[in-house]
């Protein structure tokens, strides 16, 4: 008797990103709009650029252009209300962390809509991490929904 295959298998499909294909990138690479470098694979900080790079635009860079978001989050509520400002800066300050070891996480947008700040982001990384930061400091309810077969997430806290 010859093996068996099991062909019940859950395959996890690859979500094509089509802003990031590294092999199109030389490396090394580097953006010449906010300077992030794209070497051995990936993208970084790299404090001098390497002399040798070429000039690219790097996803992050092209997804803001296109106001092509990666994330999306809604705050509201009373709460929010009185405390919009300390809320936009602990927004800022968790984009700011999230970039020095993401690079290509960034606020795309933030605005003001009815009451409430709606935030978009390049990927969805940054999008969770601003939910989780705003729910660990002020509470409230937050919800986070990744839509299946997509590289997004949609973030959702209210505190009345």
């Amino acid at each position: 008797m010859g093996k068996s295959i099991r062909k019940d298998r859950l395959i996890k499909e690859y979500i094509h990103d089509p802003y990031f294909t590294k092999e199109k990138y030389h490396d090394p690479s580097v953006c010449k709009k906010c300077g992030v470098v794209f070497h051995d694979g990936i993208f970084e900080w790299i404090e001098p650029v390497p002399e040798n790079a070429e000039s690219i635009v790097c996803p992050a860079c092209r997804r803001i252009e296109d106001r092509y978001e990666g994330g999306y989050v809604v705050l509201e509520g009373e709460f929010l209300k009185e405390h919009k400002d300390e809320i936009i800066n602990l927004i800022k300050n968790t984009e700011e962390e999230e970039m020095a070891y993401r690079p290509l996480e960034r606020i795309i947008e933030i605005k003001e809509e009815d009451g409430k700040i709606v935030v978009t982001t390049t990927y969805e990384h940054l999008a969770r991490r601003i939910g989780e930061a705003v729910h660990r400091a002020y509470k409230g309810d937050l919800i986070i929904q990744y839509p299946e077969g997509w590289k997004y997430a949609r973030v959702h806290w209210v505190r009345n």
